[in-house]
């Protein structure tokens, strides 16, 4: 037992080693790219636009510029009948949940969904590492703070210029009440 704890503790640590080599080199460490996105199938570490979904994200960014909250934003997209990201991705034979996902509901947005998407640098055509991290590979992943995110700007093709993805930040901090 002692010989094998040693054996997943170094084989780990190589593991996380060459991740940290790849990020720190601006690639992608991820398994999944943003929805908007898709990846490349000549380069998995570079990302290409998907249009019916990057379609999808503008509007959600317009919307938000606008003075939308998440929820009243996720409200309008089901009452569209737009398809949710786990819907669209499994309809396309992707996505971690192509198995799982609920196919009676394909037009259930929720407000989380929108206000995560509505934070990501990713949508400017940056790349982001470092999101989270453990120290060991027993423990639980934890959320870094954003100042320790390794950035790297155009690194693929932008959905969404700088200047709206920063005015949905500032709407987005707006305190509303409904």
């Amino acid at each position: 037992n002692i010989l094998n704890e040693m054996y997943s503790k170094d084989i780990s640590k190589k593991v996380h080693s060459s991740y940290v080599l790849k990020a720190q080199k601006g690639q992608f460490t991820g398994c999944l790219a943003p929805f908007g996105y898709k990846k490349d199938p000549e380069d998995k570490d570079h990302w290409l636009v998907d249009e019916e979904a990057a379609a999808v994200v503008r509007r959600i960014f317009r919307l938000a510029v606008e003075g939308h909250g998440p929820y009243e934003i996720s409200k309008i997209l089901t009452q569209e009948k737009v398809e949710c990201p786990a819907y669209y991705l499994a309809r396309n034979g992707r996505g971690s949940r192509k198995n799982t996902v609920d196919t009676s509901r394909p037009y259930d947005w929720y407000g989380f969904t929108v206000s995560s998407m509505l934070t990501k640098p990713e949508y400017m055509g940056h790349t982001v590492n470092f999101r989270s991290s453990k120290k060991s590979y027993r423990d639980k992943r934890v959320k870094n703070d954003p100042s320790d995110w390794l950035i790297f700007e155009n690194n693929h093709e932008a959905i969404v210029d700088p200047e709206t993805w920063q005015l949905a930040q500032q709407v987005k901090r707006t305190v509303r009440r409904t």
